[in-house]
This record gives C-alpha cells, sequence and structure tokens, in this order.
C-alpha cells in the first residue's frame, strides 16, 4: 500500500483510502515506548482484493493497518545504509562469517546440545563457546599472518 502523505492516508490496490483514526502509545517488554498510527479503510464492501488484503474473516470489518513511524525512519535509514557500496561488502563478509562460526562449532567441534540448563546457564555456555571460538580464530589468523584481512575489503579498510 502507498502513503499519500498531503491527506495523511494509504491508498489501497482497489484506490480506497485508508484514513488515519486514532494513535496510541505502545509499551514494550524492555520498557520502551512506541507511538503508534491506526488506519482504517473507508469502506471495504465488494472489494476485488478483500481475501488477499483484509485477514478479518467478518465480512462487514474493514481493513486496518498500524503503524510506527519512528520504526519505519529507522527501517529505511538501515536500506540506505545496507544498500551503500560499503554496507554490500560489510553484509557479504558477515553472512560468511557468521554461517562459518556455527558450522565450526556444529560440525568440527561436535557442538550437538547445550550442557546444562536454565537461561543464564545456557547463556554463560554459549558466551563460553562464543569466547573460544574467538580465540581458536585469532590464533589461526595469527600462525597464518592473514591480521587485518577481510575475504572482500571494504574501501574504508584499505586505507590502512
Amino acid at each position: 500500500m502507498g502513503y499519500y502523505k498531503p491527506d495523511d492516508c494509504f491508498i489501497c490496490k482497489n484506490g480506497r483510502h485508508l484514513d488515519y483514526v486514532s494513535k496510541y502509545t505502545s509499551h514494550a517488554k524492555d520498557g520502551t515506548e512506541r507511538e503508534i498510527s491506526v488506519y482504517r479503510c473507508e469502506d471495504c464492501s465488494d472489494c476485488p482484493y478483500r481475501s488477499v488484503c483484509c485477514k478479518a474473516k467478518e465480512e462487514n470489518r474493514r481493513k486496518e493497518i498500524s503503524v510506527c513511524w519512528e520504526f519505519q525512519k529507522m527501517r529505511q535509514q538501515s536500506y540506505r545504509n545496507i544498500t551503500t557500496e560499503e554496507g554490500k561488502l560489510l553484509r557479504c563478509n558477515r553472512s560468511i562469517q557468521a554461517e562459518g562460526a556455527f558450522g565450526q562449532l556444529k560440525h568440527n567441534r561436535s557442538f550437538k546440545r547445550f550442557l546444562t540448563g536454565g537461561n543464564i546457564k545456557v547463556l554463560a555456555e554459549l558466551l563460553f563457546l562464543g569466547l573460544s571460538q574467538n580465540i581458536a580464530h585469532f590464533v589461526s589468523k595469527c600462525n597464518s599472518s592473514l591480521q587485518k584481512q577481510h575475504l572482500i575489503q571494504p574501501k574504508a579498510y584499505l586505507k590502512f
């Protein structure tokens, strides 16, 4: 759905307006507050896209969406960051490195399951596994003299 800023409304695939209805504050578990805007369709009756667009099972209910504009701004900023040339290179490196670490733990170090129970103990075990993995990786790089090298070199790092 496209947002039409002058009228503060969304326009659906059928050309109908979802007008601003109300605003409420959402409280997350971590204590943060988010302001959510609610938009509702003017009329969803006899719309050919209703079955795909609206998840409400009652025929007389109209399409309603909730939007956190602060989150949308952060999402746009994140998208701009990852689509830059440097962002693409960093993403490429990160995806390879993260998958490799899990593969190392599972295959080469035969990690199948946690040995302890409880959230705190599992977190401690995971931190020790990560620490030992990082130390092993560092020792491997020192032995092969590959420090300060990445699989794909971002331009920001080439200045060294």
